[in-house]
């Protein structure tokens, strides 16, 4: 339930606590850049992850390591901060699921956006406040947002200190309900609040402020501040370097750290202190190796034994057992990172050609789909119209029935391999290249309605790099799988034949996926993970140099079509077959299939060096085994 109350608890930073006994954790040392990874040993291991993080922008973008993306403000047709549908105000914050199903965020008017699984417990302005602005605008603007536990409720918390609480999400009182008057008044504030955290139990939560005061409702502790420490604040005799601008607490909540935007990372309670950027040599907003934008959040590892912190440009810092899963490094984004969340360990399924019978009823997490080749050929129509080829609504694919069920959890994924030649077409494969050159393939089933499929170019019948040009003129060189093309000497501006097809086939495949998806008005997953198949079943060419281009093409087609991330599917041996162990951009998700052992094994890389990441990856997913208790066989997959 929600209350439009406003209250605070007298931890005040600027008023002379009575100082507790304990020791005071300073940023020291430098760290590395925000663009490229810690040394080797900085990291707990590239096959030990297990959780990934997402980076929300603020213009509503979402990009996804090691996690699941669910869409952003873009899917559901708000352009960001300009474009014909803008935002109404800047996002602000974000929070995830506990399952890593979906995730929320929110602007800093108070907007609420939900993904995936988590569902929409009202924003400010359900309650009859208007944003900014209006009739009952916010006496100030929202600044961070935390669900509870079960994610069943929200809370956000404004930079004045008001709390808002959805759902089930309690209210436990804000600075207003102990006497601080907001950021103004007889007793105002010496700092704006930056941010909310509540405690394991959701019992209560913690609001921090940028001079490091510490506000603690509920069942959370107070375990001290930087003023506990003698550090005064944005002023005064010791003053902060930079301002606070995140905090995160331990699993059992009996501490936490905060971090400030120049990296530095303050330990309080049972917080471990496992570095900072002034650690590894990076000197904060200034000096001889400064940062290269500031660092605005943290989130922290599984089990509390390391930190992520996260800057401005997405840049990535990992410390203790957080492994480092890449970042946005030199990638130009449209707006700034604001937010940073953690996404824990998933479960669910995977469907193919190779075991197709039925779909679970109620899949518990992941869903992974096959989106092209027998039974997803679009021209199969299983016995008796049952089966994982066909969806209620009687159109023959798998994806669209995953996607009933699983919706927004589901990740397609692309079987590839099969040879290109000269012209660039496929002759192997019917789907690919039809038959006849009509303006939509005969065999997708949607040649009644007359719609078109994107790229498909019926004077070549072959697919066009889907831009205004309708060739490869303006082809973008800025996504990863062009990037590496081009530092293997070639050109994105003008790709080889086998570059080429690798690009066709991937856009063949999510063309067809998403048009009869949204042809079904089903969930819309053109920002998901997308996969690509990559096994030795499949008819690669004699030439790995040809074979790598194809699978460059396809992972530059899926990035520049909008997919929030390309991971593989494949062995280190089969890779080592098809690609002679050709390199991916750097940090690429990987999805093993498990040998026999148990999945642990594939993600700590000791099920054997043919089971071990391969082309610079690391490993996210592991395919470990199949159950027959949906009625027939279906694979079951884990992350690490």
């Amino acid at each position: 339930m929600f209350r439009h109350s406003r209250g605070a608890i007298l931890r005040s930073l600027a008023i002379s606590l009575a100082l507790v006994l304990a020791v005071l954790v300073v940023p020291a040392k430098p760290a590395a850049t925000s663009t490229t990874p810690l040394p080797a040993s900085h990291l707990a291991s590239a096959t030990t992850a297990s959780a990934g993080y997402l980076l929300a922008g603020a213009d509503g973008s979402v990009y996804g390591f090691g996690a699941q993306t669910y869409g952003s403000t873009y899917t559901d047709g708000l352009t960001g901060l300009g474009g014909a549908h803008p935002l109404a105000a800047p996002i602000v914050g974000m929070a995830a699921t506990p399952n890593g199903g979906g995730y929320w965020m929110v602007g800093k008017d108070g907007g609420v956006f939900n993904f995936g699984d988590a569902a929409n417990y009202g924003s400010t302005y359900t309650y009859g406040i208007t944003g900014l602005g209006g009739a009952h605008p916010l006496n100030a603007p929202i600044v961070g947002m935390a669900a509870t536990p079960n994610g069943g409720g929200y809370w956000m918390v404004a930079a004045d200190g008001g709390v808002f609480d959805f759902g089930n999400a309690h209210f436990y009182g804000s600075t207003y309900t102990y006497g601080i008057t907001g950021l103004s008044g007889a007793h105002p504030l010496n700092a704006p609040i930056v941010g909310i955290v509540p405690t394991p139990n959701g019992g209560g939560y913690w609001l921090i402020a940028a001079d490091g005061g510490v506000f603690d409702f509920g069942d959370a502790g107070f375990y001290g501040s930087t003023y506990t420490y003698g550090i005064t604040g944005l002023s005064g005799a010791h003053p902060l370097n930079a301002p606070i601008v995140g905090m995160a607490a331990t699993p059992n909540g009996q501490g936490y750290w905060m971090v400030a935007a120049d990296g530095g990372v303050f330990d309080f309670g049972n917080a471990g202190f496992y570095g900072s950027t002034y650690s590894d040599g990076i000197t904060g907003l200034s000096g001889a190796h400064p940062l290269n934008k500031p660092i605005v959040g943290m989130t922290v590892a599984p089990g509390g034994g390391g930190y992520w912190l996260v800057a401005a440009d997405g840049g990535v810092f990992n410390f203790g057992s957080a492994p480092f899963l890449n970042s946005l490094g030199s990638r130009q984004i449209p707006a700034p990172i604001v937010a940073m969340v953690m996404v824990p360990e998933e479960h669910g399924y995977d469907v193919s050609n190779y075991n197709c019978q039925d779909l679970p009823n109620s899949p518990q997490g992941l869903m992974f789909v096959e989106t092209n080749g027998y039974p997803f050929s679009f021209d199969y129509t299983p016995p008796n119209g049952v089966g994982c080829g066909t969806a209620s609504n009687g159109i023959s694919q798998g994806l669209m029935a995953a996607l009933e069920i699983a919706g927004n959890a589901t990740q397609p994924f692309l079987f590839l391999g099969d040879s290109p030649n000269a012209s660039n077409t496929n002759p192997a494969v019917t789907d690919l290249v039809p038959s006849g050159c009509v303006s939509v393939p005969s065999d997708i089933g949607l040649a009644a309605t007359g719609t078109a499929l994107p790229g498909w170019n019926t004077a070549t019948c072959q697919y066009d790099e889907p831009n205004a040009s309708g060739d490869f003129a303006t082809a973008p060189v800025t996504t990863l799988g062009c990037q590496l093309y081009v530092a293997a000497g070639h050109s994105c501006d003008a790709p080889g034949p086998n570059f080429n097809f690798g690009w066709q086939q991937a856009i063949f495949g999510y063309d067809t996926a998403t048009v009869n998806a949204n042809a079904a008005d089903l969930p819309n997953i053109v920002h998901n993970t997308w996969w690509l198949d990559t096994e030795t079943s499949g008819s690669w060419t004699s030439n790995p140099h040809a074979n790598y281009d194809a699978i460059l093409g396809a992972i530059a087609a899926l990035e520049s079509l909008g997919a929030a991330n390309v991971g593989v599917y494949s062995t280190n041996y089969q890779w080592s077959q098809i690609t002679e162990g050709g390199m991916l951009p750097s940090g690429t998700s990987l999805w093993i299939p498990d040998p026999g052992a148990s999945p642990a094994s594939v993600c700590q890389g000791v099920a054997g060096s043919s089971w071990s990441a391969f082309g610079g990856g690391v490993i996210r997913y592991v395919q470990y085994g199949t159950t027959s208790q949906f009625g027939s066989p279906i694979d079951e997959d884990a992350s690490c």
